[in-house]
């Protein structure tokens, strides 16, 4: 009886080690995608109608350019849908880096929902990749 529960144990602990290792594998591979290591976009709402959005953005390796091709803010309309108001295009991308950050203000009306669209953007010498990530909606 005691060989059986010590071979039982044995057999539960075995395959607790092989499920932790696993997990632990398939966490360490995560990332955005082949050109995103990390990407995160977010708004806050600075007072008097402005709008802070930002991006933060860490490639898989050097870029020749990375950052964002596009910031799109959205603002509420009367009945309930978004409008786009404003695009930035200008001065939103960095050359020959693995990380890229920039914060825009838009200068929006106090009590108005809006919220930013940003396309993500990433080329090297194989190619390229956009990605576009929105904003939780925020009260200006």
């Amino acid at each position: 009886m005691r060989r059986k529960a010590t071979r039982f144990l044995s057999f539960i602990l075995l395959t607790v080690f092989l499920f932790n290792s696993l997990l632990v594998a398939n966490a360490s591979t995560t990332r955005a995608s082949d050109y995103f290591a990390y990407t995160d976009v977010w708004a806050t709402a600075l007072g008097s109608g402005r709008v802070a959005v930002e991006f933060d953005i860490n490639a898989t390796d050097i870029m020749q350019e990375l950052g964002a091709e596009k910031i799109y803010i959205w603002e509420q309309q009367s009945d309930g849908s978004y409008e786009n108001v404003k695009t930035y295009t200008t001065g939103l991308i960095d050359k020959n880096t693995s990380a890229a950050y920039r914060m825009i203000t838009y200068y929006g009306t106090s009590g108005v929902k809006y919220y930013a669209t940003v396309v993500l953007y990433a080329k090297d010498s194989s190619g390229s990749e956009k990605l576009y990530s929105s904003t939780r909606v925020i009260t200006a």
